[in-house]
């Protein structure tokens, strides 16, 4: 039996033990609020496996590794942006939204605003976002499963097809669960293949000589913290951080929690977490690039690098762990966008079940989960690249929502109309220089959506009075009490 065929055997079995730990979840799911949201019985560990895991996957580990094999050390730029974001998260927001007893980022716009059509935009591009960046992690899952020797369309389409699956029937209880089990042993297993590659690769002295001898890299730039570029790494930071502070994948695990102050905490635990751990994908995509300089596919760099300096058994579990904590990161993204879908659309704006938890919302949340599992496919398949596919959806997102969720917790004056014309001008503005309407140079396209969209809400709240003072004035007592 030859190596590749035991490692296969193995991470089919991984994945199946995942699956079967994930459904187990079913088990407590008795309406629509325990779909999306766990009951909100998750305590701090569950809570902090679960934030880490959803960046840990796609972006932290296989996208931080890719980024690293063509860049060198600037590579950690994803993962400085997610633990920023993620600790700025704990501190800024995350106690006083989960004493709200919320069910989605956008409940909160339409109270703080009293509008529709501020939940209606927002949710829709919320929607958007989180498809494209399920998309990033479909293309994570292809270049992993690439090492076994599946072409990574094939492997799109199968782990499209695992994590679907499992995310219909369990909801957040499958996700919290098989999260537990991803990230436990991804922290772990990843930086012991880290420093056995650095350690075949002759250690840092051994890396500074292939380099030196390679002469389609840089040297200065490969052990550069900003070899990429500034402007470059903004790019790549800017937008995680702004998503990390808005995005309904993030605040529905907070929701989950059993209360404000693990909500909090979690935030910030999880954040430190990430930024200790950003250094081994990166010494691991540079190592790979060392060892292994020819890849066709640089998204397989880290699995290559685990197959090759580890023994096979160890090899296949850590392998497998990453394909797992990767299809982790896509279900709570697809329960974002279907509770999006459900509570925000089906419920508030169309008005079906708005007291309730109905199975009939139930339903309308597992048809939705697939529908946007598909739709990740096609984008997947559209559009190559890990981190690329990720600022895109990160881009469209926080041009136009990062401005009235932070501006509406910081500034009482802050009005609906400033709101929807911060929405709309950030929105156009973003998605302008990202499809090349306009020509924004090196500035990174949310920077200048992100201002654009500032400059519409202060002006136009200034010009305008708020819509009703009395939601406004509740609100923003509820919110300084729990701060």
């Amino acid at each position: 039996m030859t190596d590749t065929t035991i490692m296969t055997l193995i991470i089919v079995a991984y994945l199946v033990i995942v699956a079967v730990i994930g459904l187990a979840g079913t088990k407590l799911i008795t309406g629509s609020d325990d779909f999306m949201l766990a009951g909100r019985r998750l305590g701090p560990f569950m809570v902090i496996a679960g934030l880490t895991a959803t960046h840990i996957g796609g972006g932290a580990v296989m996208g931080v590794s890719e980024d690293s094999y063509v860049f060198g050390v600037s590579g950690v730029a994803y993962s400085a942006g997610t633990a920023l974001g993620l600790i700025l998260l704990g501190v800024l927001s995350a106690k006083k939204l989960r004493s709200l007893s919320l069910r989605t980022i956008t409940d909160y716009l339409a109270l703080r605003y009293n509008s529709k059509l501020v939940r209606g935009l927002a949710s829709g591009l919320s929607i958007v976002a989180v498809t494209g960046i399920v998309a990033a992690q479909v293309n994570a899952a292809g270049g992993a499963l690439a090492i076994l020797g599946i072409d990574p369309t094939v492997g799109a389409v199968v782990a499209v097809t695992l994590f679907i699956a499992y995310t219909v029937f369990a909801g957040m209880w499958g996700v919290a669960l098989t999260d537990a089990v991803q990230v436990l042993i991804v922290v772990i297993g990843v930086p012991i293949a880290a420093i056995a590659g650095l350690r075949a690769a002759g250690g840092f002295e051994g890396l500074r000589t292939f380099v030196e001898s390679s002469s389609d890299i840089v040297t200065a730039d490969y052990f550069s913290p900003v070899g990429m570029g500034v402007m470059a790494m903004l790019g790549i930071i800017t937008p995680v951080v702004m998503y990390d502070l808005i995005g309904q994948d993030f605040y529905q695990r907070l929701f989950s929690a059993r209360s404000a102050a693990i909500a909090r905490g979690s935030a910030i635990v999880a954040g430190l977490l990430l930024l200790v751990f950003a250094i081994f994908p990166v010494i691991g995509g540079m190592s790979a690039r060392a060892l292994f300089s020819d890849l066709e596919n640089s998204s397989s760099a880290l699995p290559t690098l685990i197959t090759e300096v580890l023994p096979i058994g160890l090899a296949a579990v850590i392998v497998a762990a990453i394909l797992a904590a990767v299809m982790s990161t896509a279900d709570s993204l697809l329960i974002a966008g279907s509770t999006h879908i459900t509570n925000d659309f089906y419920r508030e704006i169309m008005g079906r079940d708005p007291d309730g938890d109905s199975k009939r919302t139930l339903v309308v949340a597992r048809v939705w989960t697939l529908i946007l599992g598909v739709a990740a496919l096609v984008f997947a398949l559209s559009v190559p690249g890990i981190i690329t596919v990720l600022a895109l959806a990160y881009t469209m997102y926080a041009s136009g929502v990062f401005v009235p969720v932070i501006g509406g917790l910081l500034w009482p004056r802050a009005t609906r109309a400033g709101a929807l014309a911060a929405i709309i001008a950030g929105s156009v503005g973003g998605l302008a220089g990202v499809f090349g309407l306009v020509d924004y140079g090196s500035v990174p396209e949310v920077v200048v959506g992100g201002g654009v969209s500032l400059i519409a809400f202060v002006v136009v709240s200034l010009l305008t009075k708020p819509a009703d003072e009395k939601v406004g004035e509740e609100l923003r007592q509820e919110l300084a009490a729990e701060a």
